[in-house]
């Protein structure tokens, strides 16, 4: 009988491992694209954690801009977000000819972004206008919002909206820096080069910041569910009194409309 060689099966999960986390270190965000009709609102809920704070970022674009100028604004925010980009929260780069001439003397909205801290009192908020194909950075929001009316810094779900006045739709790229991963990237490039690390022990190290990145997340999803819960609840018992008062009201109508017919017939000596 041939025996199982327990090496073999530690190489190979050890492989898979190795595997898993790479293709995590390989996945490359992008930023979010606000779709927002001429004049209307779209909103958005971002969480900060606690003790924590981020950067905003926007680019707005029209909404039927050409595809490739589209993707050039788009890779250009992914490698200002990226925090080992040599060009992390720096400017946009100098646009192409071709992009500056599609770009130039294009019809415009009004773009304005509001960023709100939910359920605080007194509010608190922060709104801006938005230039088209500029890049605008909204820095440190946790601190600048608690700087404004004693807001508590623990509290960090925050309301994101874009407004378009005018008769043109608008796209607009948006994405978030939290500063506490980008801070512990580079304590850990400080006190530990990159020699010093094994491939596995990187893999490890990144697997373990983007678990983080998970729980925050997973944190953030079960605050977000409750609200939600609450608001579901709330607008079922409305529909439910709107029912009975709808009810009441038919059987109104129906008694009003019963009484008027028997007299018109007594009128008439029918009945």
């Amino acid at each position: 009988m041939r025996q199982s060689h327990p090496i073999n099966s530690n190489k190979m999960m050890l492989f898979i491992t190795l595997l898993c986390l790479s293709a995590l270190q390989l996945c490359q965000s992008y930023p979010i694209i606000f779709e927002t009709d001429h004049n209307d609102r779209q909103c958005i809920d971002f969480n900060i954690p606690d003790g924590d704070d981020a950067h905003l970022l926007f680019i707005p674009l029209n909404d039927d801009i050409d595809e490739t100028i589209e993707d050039w604004y788009v890779t250009q925010m992914s490698e200002i977000t990226r925090h080992e980009s040599k060009r992390f929260m720096k400017e946009l780069d100098m646009a192409p000819s071709d992009i500056v001439a599609k770009t130039r003397g294009v019809a415009k909205s009004k773009v304005t972004v509001t960023v709100e801290q939910i359920g605080s009192r007194p509010p608190s908020s922060k709104t801006v206008n938005l230039t088209y194909f500029k890049l605008y950075k909204m820095q440190n929001i946790a601190e600048m919002l608690s700087k404004n009316k004693g807001w508590d810094k623990s509290r960090g779900q925050f309301s994101i909206c874009i407004t378009v006045r005018g008769y043109r739709d608008v796209r607009v790229l948006f994405d978030a820096i939290k500063i506490s991963e980008y801070e512990e990237k580079m304590n850990k490039r400080h006190l530990v080069k990159k020699e010093h690390l094994t491939p596995i022990e990187e893999a490890f190290e990144e697997g373990i910041t983007l678990a983080h990145s998970v729980i925050d997340e997973m944190f953030y999803m079960e605050k977000r569910e409750i609200r939600m819960k609450q608001t579901t609840d709330g607008t079922n018992s409305r529909i439910r009194y709107f029912s009975y008062l709808s009810i009441l009201v038919l059987l109104g109508v129906t008694w009003v409309q019963i009484q008027y017919l028997k007299n018109y017939f007594k009128k008439k000596k029918v009945l």
